[in-house]
């Protein structure tokens, strides 16, 4: 794959596994990005290890200065915004970006030159494959009018992630407790459950709706009339945190509150993962007039899915495949081309489509994986 590819955030969470990625995807070189090069991993020779500074805009130009294509694994989203974007557009590189929805999607539509150049954004776990996946799911449900999806586990936070995800309700890109009927969001349609058992979990869960925009997106592009949409919580602390976390993060402490609660919800996480195999699920049932169809996609990690998500974008883009103009990787990239690379992901340990209705799979039992 000719061009180099710019790697923001290579030693993070993400990062790390995005570069992974790339490397067993057989890119020509990854300029690795860090804030100390000394951590980025240079066992392979395509690997370049460069300093770079997001909040410096001589060190971000240098950094992307004739590059094919930038991707951004740099957190958090909700700090970094389009502060990489505009360094890509000024290389006049490719953009691929692991987060980022309606607002990035914005600022990155009103960039000069956008409509000639690639940018792909929203290119992780959710948003990415959870607009992806269920898409690739529809080919095989044509008639499909109803749509149930489930993604969550016993994970970790990083800092950055565990800021973007308690922001998400005031970031323009999805309504907590919001459900698609009869073809339009309808506010407050549904409620948090606690103790719940989905197959293909491995545990009772805390579900939480939330209809994103990119879910409404695919739900007008396949002419679906209902959806419900939850995120899934194993283990006790991670949904107390997430409930002090919703007090802190609406307090007049602002900025401050949303830190100290983001602080909070990673200690949660990690004492309820002690010891406990760490696993993400994504189970999307789609059903219509002729049968239903389930998809099972299971992996490491929500980081390693993200490096996953972001890494196809970033092939498809550097190898040209790609239109120009501002998409969503769920819109944008083919998804059986991107399942069948996911299938060979260190990340992805199980993804497959079985006949429905999702009520006549029994659940795992609890630690088997």
């Amino acid at each position: 794959m000719p061009g180099t590819i710019a790697l923001v955030g290579t030693t993070g969470g993400v990062g790390r596994h995005a570069l992974a990625h790339l490397l067993s995807w057989t890119v020509d070189t990854v300029r690795a990005g860090s804030r100390d090069p000394r951590r980025v991993p240079t066992g392979d020779p395509r690997v370049q290890a460069y300093p770079v500074d997001l909040t410096d805009r001589g060190s971000l130009d240098a950094f992307c200065a004739g590059c094919h294509t930038v991707v951004n694994c740099a957190g958090p989203a909700v700090t970094v915004g389009d502060t990489v974007a505009r360094a890509a557009a000024r290389a006049g590189a490719a953009y691929v970006d692991a987060a980022g929805d309606d607002g990035l999607y914005r600022a990155v539509a009103a960039l000069p030159g956008a409509a000639d150049r690639l940018a792909v954004l929203s290119a992780g776990m959710m948003p990415g494959l959870s607009g992806l996946l269920p898409a690739y799911l529809a080919a095989h449900l044509p008639d499909a009018r109803r749509m149930t999806g489930w993604v969550g586990g016993r994970d970790g936070f990083t800092p950055g992630a565990a800021r973007d995800f308690l922001a998400v309700g005031d970031a323009g890109y999805g309504e907590p407790l919001a459900a698609w009927r009869d073809g339009a969001r309808r506010s407050r349609a549904l409620a948090a459950q606690g103790g719940v058992v989905v197959p293909f979990f491995d545990e009772p869960v805390l579900l939480q709706p939330y209809l994103s925009t990119e879910t409404e997106r695919l739900a007008g592009r396949l002419g679906l009339t209902d959806v419900d949409w939850w995120s899934a919580f194993a283990g006790s602390r991670v949904p107390a945190a997430l409930a002090d976390g919703a007090r802190r993060a609406a307090a007049p402490v602002g900025a401050a509150g949303l830190a100290d609660a983001a602080d909070a919800l990673c200690r949660a996480a990690e004492l309820d993962a002690f010891g406990r195999p760490r696993y993400q699920v994504l189970v999307v049932e789609l059903s219509g007039p002729t049968g239903s169809r389930v998809l099972v996609c299971r992996g490491v990690g929500a980081n390693a899915l993200t490096g996953a998500a972001v890494a196809v974008g970033a092939v498809a883009a550097a190898a040209g495949d790609l239109r120009a103009g501002v998409h969503h990787l769920a819109e944008v990239v083919d998804p059986a081309w991107a399942v069948d690379r996911l299938r060979a992901s260190p990340a992805v340990t199980a993804l497959h489509v079985e006949d429905g209705p999702l009520a006549r799979y029994e659940p795992i039992e609890e630690g088997v994986a």
